[in-house]
């Protein structure tokens, strides 16, 4: 599941590259500390079974994959458009209903299982609650627009 979802998330943020010259990738670790990379045109995102390596402008970084929260691309043009409320997806763990506060108007929510099929789509606006209680217990990935977010179902 963490390859589909890293191969998913390079494939968006290069195709970001292609369109916007100027394209930043921001990782957020589990202890809430983000660090977001300028990404050039020689850019190169990868990953083993437990480490996410970026090289971008000669530097090469990486992550253990466990300490990785979310991930996401954003181009210059996107900044126009967000407003100052950040996503908030929460409980997690979750048993019954999972709560995702902040979305704009009919945007499209998809949970992942862990082996990368899609077990639910919904599209929604502002603050929102998932009936989550038909999922099996595990680990989840929950996409809203292009932020990733990882959550647990008990």
């Amino acid at each position: 599941m963490k390859k589909l979802f890293l191969t998913a998330l390079m494939t968006l943020g290069f195709a970001s590259l292609m369109i916007a010259q100027n394209v930043t990738f921001t990782i957020v670790k589990t202890d809430g500390v983000s660090t977001s990379y300028d990404m050039s045109s020689d850019a190169k995102i990868y990953y083993s079974d437990t480490q996410l390596f970026l090289k971008s402008n000669g530097e090469t970084v990486s992550y253990n994959l466990s300490e990785l929260r979310k991930a996401y691309f954003t181009a210059p043009q996107d900044v126009e458009e967000v407003d100052n409320q950040q996503l908030t997806i929460y409980p997690n763990p979750a048993k019954d209903v999972l709560r995702i506060n902040n979305l704009t108007d009919n945007q499209l929510v998809t949970i992942y299982s862990i082996n990368g099929a899609v077990v639910k789509k919904i599209i929604a606006s502002g603050d929102t609650e998932i009936d989550i209680s038909n999922l099996n217990a595990g680990i989840y990935i929950i996409g809203v627009g292009n932020e990733f977010s990882k959550f647990i179902k008990m």
